[in-house]
């Protein structure tokens, strides 16, 4: 659990790129182009609006947002190498974002834990937007939205004003697509990864309607994508858009998936660091409808009523403590009679109601307040009746066992206040504040904004921002165990301070300086040194619940230099480069780097059209090697088994990451529709990408060692892997 990951890759070995050829690969990226669908419409461009219309509100550097959101749209997303088409991954390449592995989607921003984003599709909140995703997460490994149905996705890494439902990182902010108002649309698509469709049909009186659905196919090439298993998923979206009245909008909007994976690790493969079979099933669904009311050209109301539902089902089984495990069978993956460690049956429930009004006073003062009131429902059955053999602990008895079945209600509400002014033409200054209240806890907090933005050109500008921020641990966190219920709401403090060097349709460059400061993190009683941030979410591996206190603290700091380049047709190109570092302390209050600790980012992806037929992207990232807890190796061979050395969490650093991709895309146009042909590659080089080092439990049956210091092997993250497919637009 702690810091190390239990995903199976295929091993393969081969050298780091020298300085040289990643060099020419920049030069590569930057000739190059994205592309593997020609879908959505092309991205209006960015106007700077004073006035509110029903389909719109103030620009968000107007109301106190000044840290300039990353911005991308389905054409962007969709056309990019080594993303699949997947806007979380798409997202990773924003400065400041850094990613957990190759094969989830998580979205870590600025050393935030998953849980720490907030998720909006056209306002309303959806709490889990990933297929494959436990409890107490937001990651997962493939959006449950599909690209195609948006028109873009504003990501807000720090600084967001007090309008938004708090969150420690970030805002995720997704706007579906407009409709054309007068034909159908759609298309068709099928690749490596599913299939599905999209219609965009209008309705009487300017209203339209969008539906989207998507299967994977991933099962029908492969039992294995290297977790011991294969994800299965289906995800349905529907919006209906009416248009009521000139000044009343009304949205009707539908998000739902379904999803499960068995995972079975071989017991007869000597190579096999897992021993626990995982049989995952769930499903979740967000409903919503949102009112838009202009009351006039300056002001406008938005109502919204949402219900957001989760149900998962896991059951694990340890293959070790059946008598014949130690029985070593190539020719057998198979152990009958596995015991059972964990059962999980779970149903969240999230009923909201929000109203939020916006206005503009003489062009000088804009105001922005609302308040939100939310019933949250949880009925969750959690056994895990005899814990396990922690590998935390040099005990080798069983611990951190836990059983409990909560079933109740409770509320949560808030209320805020956004204010900017325009001090001269180019001078703004926002000051606002959120209260809310909690009565999981009992708990009420006060969190103030500020921020200004001096425009020193007509392409230049400078901002600040200061904002604190509180979030409650995840409800199952606080419920597994009688002491946990006294953990307190989490505590972010950002200061951001920036510039827009240069800002145009055609070239944008900007610096961004962050520190983040946490308090009332949720640690470990058990092992001073361990913290919230130190345990990582990894499906196929025993969950375990602990004891925690609210006695931790965080710190994440950094410097972000960015910069993307686009002409109106053929080509665009974006690199950032990010130093940062983040670090978190237990209960012994001694700081270690957190999870996500990555000193340098670096991404280059470009797209790179040929009149109407040809498409080609590509992409290349750079990180600092990953952070991981080495094993107690003395404690570890006499037991032979997995512990590690809790006083060197996150001590030790593996090889730096490095991965390019590429893509290509023909498209075949037949009278007004458009078919296109994708391909292309993940990790072109097949470079060796560190991921953990995991311990092997048939080392001492099998007669081979994975190391010369003990019996355990390095797990790669993902070697060179196709993706390809078709699409059809009508």
């Amino acid at each position: 659990m702690c810091c190390q990951s239990r995903i199976r890759t295929v091993v393969h070995h081969g050298s780091r790129i020298p300085l040289v050829a990643v060099c020419i690969l920049g030069v590569i990226v930057f000739l190059g182009d994205a592309t593997v669908l020609l879908a959505a419409k092309p991205a209006k461009p960015h106007t700077t609006e004073t006035s509110i219309q029903v389909r719109g509100s103030l620009p968000l550097q107007d109301l106190g947002s000044v840290s300039k959101p990353f911005e991308a749209t389905s054409a962007d997303i969709l056309t990019s190498a080594g993303t699949y088409g997947d806007f979380s991954r798409y997202l990773q390449l924003s400065p400041g974002v850094v990613f957990n592995d190759d094969v989830s989607d998580d979205i870590l921003v600025r050393g935030g834990n998953p849980i720490e984003n907030l998720f909006l599709v056209d306002g309303i909140e959806v709490p889990n937007i990933n297929h494959i995703s436990t409890l107490a997460s937001t990651g997962g490994l493939v959006s449950m939205i599909d690209t195609s149905v948006l028109e873009k996705v504003d990501l807000l890494t720090g600084g967001y004003d007090s309008r938004y439902d708090e969150r420690l990182s970030s805002v995720v902010d997704i706007k579906t697509r407009e409709a054309d108002g007068t034909e159908k649309h759609g298309d068709l698509d099928a690749g490596f990864i599913g299939a599905g469709g999209l219609l965009d049909a209008p309705l009487p009186n300017g209203g339209s309607l969008l539906l989207s659905a998507h299967r994977s196919l991933l099962n029908l090439f492969t039992n294995n994508i290297g977790l011991d298993g294969v994800p299965i998923y289906t995800n349905a979206f529907g919006r209906a858009r009416l248009d009521l009245t000139p000044k009343d909008e009304l949205d009707v909007l539908s998000l739902s998936g379904v999803d499960s994976i068995n995972i079975n690790p071989c017991s007869g493969d000597w190579l096999e660091s897992n021993t626990i079979d995982t049989q995952y099933s769930g499903w979740r669904t967000t409903d919503g409808v949102r009112w838009i009311h202009a009351y006039s050209s300056l002001t406008s109301g938005t109502a919204i009523v949402s219900d957001s539902e989760q149900v998962q089902h896991i059951d694990q089984q340890d293959q070790s403590l059946t008598p014949n495990y130690t029985t070593f069978n190539v020719a057998n993956c198979q152990v009958d009679g596995a015991k059972s460690v964990y059962h999980e049956q779970t149903h969240d429930g999230q009923t909201t109601a929000s109203y939020d009004f916006d206005t503009l006073v003489r062009d000088k003062l804009s105001i922005a307040a609302g308040g939100v009131a939310r019933l949250y429902r949880v009925n969750y059955v959690i056994e895990q009746p005899i814990g396990q053999q922690s590998p935390l602990s040099v005990d080798p008895n069983r611990s951190d066992a836990t059983s409990f079945y909560p079933d109740f209600s409770y509320g949560m509400s808030a209320e805020y206040l956004q204010l900017t002014w325009t001090i001269t033409r180019n001078w703004n200054i926002g000051i606002g504040g959120r209260i809310q209240t909690f009565a999981l806890g009992g708990y009420v907090t006060a969190t103030p904004r500020a921020s200004t933005i001096y425009r020193l050109s007509r392409h230049s500008n400078v901002y600040a921002s200061f904002g604190q921020y509180a979030q409650m641990p995840p409800a199952v966190y606080i419920l597994s165990f009688p002491q946990n219920r006294s953990l307190l709401p989490i505590r972010a403090s950002h200061y951001i301070v920036g510039s827009d060097l240069w800002n145009s349709p055609l070239l944008n460059v900007g610096i961004e300086g962050y520190f983040k400061k946490y308090r009332d993190y949720p640690v470990s009683t058990e092992y001073p040194s361990l913290s919230l941030a130190n345990m990582v979410d990894m499906l196929g591996q025993q969950f375990i619940w602990i004891p925690m206190t609210s006695r931790g603290g965080g710190r994440a700091y950094g410097a972000n230099l960015f910069g993307s380049f686009r002409t109106p047709t053929h080509f665009m190109a974006q690199a950032n480069i990010s130093y940062s570092r983040v670090l978190y302390s237990g209960l012994d209050a001694k700081f270690r780097p957190g999870n996500f600790d990555f000193p340098v980012v670096a991404n280059v992806a470009a797209s790179w059209r040929s009149g109407k037929n040809y498409q080609a992207s590509c992409r290349y990232e750079y990180t600092t090697g990953r952070p991981y807890t080495p094993y107690d190796l003395p404690d570890s061979i006499q037991q032979d088994r997995p512990i590690y050395n809790l006083d060197k969490v996150n001590g030790e650093r593996g090889p730096s990451y490095s991965r390019f991709d590429f893509q290509v895309a023909r498209n075949l146009h037949i009278h007004h529709q458009v078919l296109s042909l994708y391909g292309g590659l993940e990790n072109t080089f097949n470079h060796s990408n560190f991921l953990s080092y995991a311990w092997m439990p048939h080392c001492d049956v099998a007669g081979y060692c994975g190391s010369s210091q003990g019996p355990y092997t390095t797990l790669y993250q993902m070697t060179r892997f196709p993706n390809f497919g078709v699409r059809y637009l009508f």
